[in-house]
């Protein structure tokens, strides 16, 4: 069992949006409140960008993670997948 206010170093979530890895790590404020810690990581191997973002405090997990979600979209743009454009590619 955790101390009040820590999490297990393990309390994260993988995904990927917009084709970029992305890291969402879990924390605790004054034992009550969320944030969210998110990696981004685009690009190739050879090639790869990192940025990150933290949340404000809320008072669920869940509002925590839409919040960095959205923050992790707005910083990607509005991707979209070539294969389901509308835009048709003449080639």
């Amino acid at each position: 069992m955790t101390d009040e206010g820590q999490l297990p170093p393990d309390d994260a979530k993988d995904m990927i949006i917009g084709g970029c890895r992305v890291r969402l790590t879990y924390g605790q404020i004054a034992g009550a409140r969320w944030s969210v810690s998110a990696t981004i990581r685009c690009g190739s191997e050879d090639k790869t960008e990192e940025q990150s973002l933290v949340t404000q405090a809320f008072d669920s997990r869940d509002a925590a993670e839409r919040d960095a979600i959205q923050q992790v979209t707005a910083l990607l743009g509005h991707n979209t997948d070539r294969s389901s454009s509308r835009v048709r590619n003449w080639s």
